[in-house]
């Protein structure tokens, strides 16, 4: 079974997620959006073995801890290469967005790509390519429990593709609102195939099931 812990953190509040196969306790943290200390305490209490960090993409409020991190659990982070640009500027946007500086982010150790496939213990997850709010972003689709015949989906993490209200912003110079809109579209179809309804897990808000 996948286990989730919600952290919003940092002064945008942004939704860190702590994601752990219940019976190996291996888990990903998705999306370090600042207090690294305060997340690697809960990793600890909760006796979790950290694998990787994965980022959705590249923006300064979902990568601030992954400095702390790093160096606390020694994991490799993972991003699409196309948000890389993005990781690099962290310094800069964090000081422009929220006027005081920020730890440097250590770039990316591994790139994720469409249809990747990412094994936790004994779950098995997905990795889809949805830009338009950066050319990067991802989702990740829980697929199944390998000990389980039946494939059961419980869960997408979209970062900011998608809210409870809404749909990411497309202002910046690198977004794109027709690729937004498809990477929706596409969403909307490939979760339309499954057997269950999954829950979304956004970047920002509330949990949520898309409505057909």
């Amino acid at each position: 079974m996948l286990n989730i812990i919600t952290l919003p953190l940092g002064e945008l509040e942004t939704n860190c997620y702590l994601v752990s196969d219940s019976e190996t306790k291996e888990a990903f943290i998705i999306d370090p959006a600042d207090e690294g200390t305060l997340i690697s305490e809960r990793i600890l209490s909760e006796k979790l073995k950290p694998k990787a960090i994965i980022l959705t993409h590249g923006h300064f409020d979902h990568v601030l801890a992954c400095l702390e991190l790093k160096l606390n659990f020694q994991v490799p982070i993972y991003l699409h290469p196309l948000d890389n640009f993005l990781l690099k500027d962290t310094p800069k946007s964090a000081k422009y967005w929220l006027g005081h500086s920020v730890d440097p982010v250590p770039p990316a150790d591994l790139p994720l790509s469409d249809n990747q496939i990412l094994t936790l213990g004994n779950e098995k997850l997905t990795v889809l390519h949805t830009p338009g709010h950066t050319p990067g972003s991802i989702s990740l689709l829980h697929t199944k429990n390998l000990k389980s015949k039946i494939l059961n989906h419980k869960s997408i993490f979209v970062g900011d593709l998608i809210f409870s209200d809404g749909v990411g912003r497309t202002d910046f110079s690198y977004s794109s609102e027709t690729d937004l809109k498809n990477s929706i579209n596409l969403l909307n179809s490939r979760l339309s195939t499954l057997n269950s309804k999954p829950m979304v897990f956004p970047g920002h808000g509330n949990p949520f099931t898309l409505q057909k």
